[in-house]
């Protein structure tokens, strides 16, 4: 039992559970628990209608546990529960907050898992197979877009550093195309002192941004951090030390879960630096894989594919001899 929570009550077959938990007294986090012994881990205002929810779409519920949360702290705490209960192993059927996908996925059938774990082991591996994909309409969709950017005094170099990225982190990323990450160009912006030259978006969040603030190129990495905690530390001193240039944000996407930690390079030639460290590759290779295994990618319709040519191009390479 986890601290807080209450023991495992026996729900099997039960179509509620109004008597076990009295009103006034419903708002909190819950861990449901199935009889392939996977669990999934949530939070309601009333647990007795969440429950009721949960049943029609699971089943093979079993058991629950319950533990009483204020409202305004049920976001921070079924985060930190999901996180702790992915690190002691469990199986859980949750999509939302976790980092780990389980089952088969749409990816795996462009991707053989024997594929993913070479491409994860072997930082070295970039396969650049399959064909480009055709869509007339929406390469039409944002040609002038690229061509303003095009026209930009510093667009080559961030090309590059972009197709360097594509290269070390996506993987498979002709077959992946469109339907598993997408490239924005020049996509709209709240702040009128920063451009947004591009996004790389996987799934439902944005992987690598790069812009200018102030004259300043900055990219902006989201990656796994559990990788980069076992190589320098959770304190991550060994990497501040090793990169000052980089800041740690607490910019977090809920597709991407609990392991991830979003960097900002500023600088072409020090962004460039940062994604040739195996380190640095592996922690983006295993976020962006865990991302296109929890599905397809919603900004297709974003994809600039001018700009996509130059960054599948194969005449280019960052990775470490």
């Amino acid at each position: 039992m986890m601290d807080g929570f209450s023991q495992s009550h026996h729900v099997q077959g039960r179509a509620s559970i109004a008597d076990l938990f009295p009103p006034g007294k419903r708002c909190g986090l819950y861990i449901l628990q199935f009889s392939d012994g996977e669990i999934y881990a949530g939070q309601a205002l009333d647990v007795t209608r969440r429950y009721v929810q949960h049943c029609k779409v699971h089943c093979d519920i079993e058991k629950m546990s319950f533990k009483r949360v204020s409202k305004n702290k049920l976001n921070e705490e079924e985060r930190a529960l999901i996180w702790r209960l992915e690190h002691e192993g469990h199986r859980l059927r949750n999509i939302t907050f976790t980092s780990i996908p389980r089952g088969e996925s749409d990816f795996d059938l462009i991707m053989s898992a024997e594929e993913q774990e070479r491409w994860l082991k072997d930082i070295s591996y970039v396969d650049l197979s399959g064909s480009r994909v055709v869509d007339p309409e929406l390469r039409r969709k944002y040609s002038r877009k690229f061509q303003h950017f095009a026209a930009m005094p510093r667009s080559d170099e961030i090309m590059n550093i972009l197709r360097g990225y594509v290269h070390a982190a996506i993987p498979t990323p002709l077959r992946s195309e469109l339907s598993f990450w997408a490239c924005s160009c020049l996509p709209a912006y709240s702040q009128p002192k920063v451009t947004i030259y591009s996004r790389i978006n996987l799934n439902w969040q944005e992987v690598f941004t790069t812009s200018e603030y102030k004259g300043e190129l900055e990219f902006s990495f989201h990656l796994a951090l559990s990788p980069l905690e076992e190589a320098f530390g959770e304190s991550l001193s060994l990497l501040e030390e090793k990169f000052p240039f980089l800041e740690a944000t607490e910019n977090f996407y809920e597709p991407g879960g609990q392991d991830q930690i979003n960097l900002i390079v500023q600088g072409a030639d020090s962004a460039k630096t940062f994604m040739q460290q195996r380190e640095i590759i592996s922690a983006m290779r295993l976020f962006n894989l865990r991302l296109m295994k929890k599905g397809a990618c919603i900004y297709s319709r974003y994809h600039c594919m001018d700009l996509a040519d130059r960054l599948i191009r194969t005449n280019y390479e960052i990775l470490p001899k």
